[in-house]
């Protein structure tokens, strides 16, 4: 005995909602990952460049292109200089920051936007957006330089 043509139809159509449901779920796992990787990564270069200032007791930087979607981390020594740049994962965009000039600088003590008292005026947050309009956003600290990833705006 085989199986009758509805039968075969109907198995082929319900397969072909089963794929349809898991593409469309695939696929916003992958753009979140993407998103989640970008805000990870641009966290580690902030404490990277809170460490170096520390450790070797130089200014950094981390100037934040909007334009290109990408961002540099600088040592201001006597002049200052690009010693590395990152870009954000595909269909990843710069939302917004309240960082001034949307630059990220720390003195040798590691805290951000440092001025001569040797505290930092203000903590600072760097949105990050998908494709989707989904959002991450990066957030420092004021006065510990303190850095995390939320879901929600402070």
């Amino acid at each position: 005995m085989g199986f009758t043509l509805i039968e075969l139809l109907m198995t082929l159509f319900i397969l072909g909602i089963v794929v349809l449901v898991s593409v469309n779920f695939s696929s916003k796992v992958l753009e979140y990952n993407s998103l989640n990787t970008s805000a990870i990564l641009l966290a580690k270069s902030i404490k990277m460049c809170q460490n170096i200032s520390m450790e070797e007791g130089v200014r950094t930087r981390i100037l934040l292109d909007f334009v290109d979607n990408k961002y540099h981390l600088i040592r201001v020594e006597k002049l200052p200089k690009i010693f590395s740049t990152y870009y954000l994962g595909n269909d990843i965009a710069f939302s917004w920051t309240n960082f001034s000039k949307k630059i990220i600088e720390f003195d040798p003590v590691g805290c951000p936007d440092m001025r001569d008292v040797g505290t930092p005026d203000k903590g600072g947050t760097i949105a990050i957006k998908s494709r989707s309009n989904r959002f991450l956003y990066i957030i420092i600290t004021p006065v510990t330089g303190y850095v995390r990833i939320s879901e929600n705006p402070p």
